[in-house]
């Protein structure tokens, strides 16, 4: 299934571990904006829903931001996507999905 220019299969730019990340507080962490305030979908039980729900969220959530690097991150034993994001204007922000109830199913 495609949608625009981004297949609802797993796509998976790049692969990265993340070690030593700072721990922050979940209330002043935005939703998303760090792996600690990741964002969990419910509702997604397999890729296929999941992913395209990753990216429904950006569009509800991030209208006119652009979609651009993703990557599949680990951390204590849960996965994690990062999406990176691109506003008309050019400025750059990151996503992040909690992904561990669907991913590889």
């Amino acid at each position: 299934m495609t949608t625009g220019r981004f297949t609802a299969g797993r796509i998976v730019i790049a692969f990265a571990a993340v070690l030593g990340v700072a721990q922050a507080h979940p209330a002043a962490t935005p939703a998303g904006s760090a792996i600690e305030s990741a964002i969990v979908l419910p509702g997604a039980t397999n890729e296929v829903a999941g992913v395209a729900a990753e990216y429904a969220y950006i569009r509800k959530n991030f209208p006119g931001w652009k979609p651009g690097m993703q990557a599949l991150l680990r951390q204590n034993g849960r996965q994690y996507d990062r999406i990176e994001l691109t506003d008309p204007d050019g400025a750059r922000r990151a996503v992040f999905f909690d992904i561990t109830a669907w991913f590889g199913k």
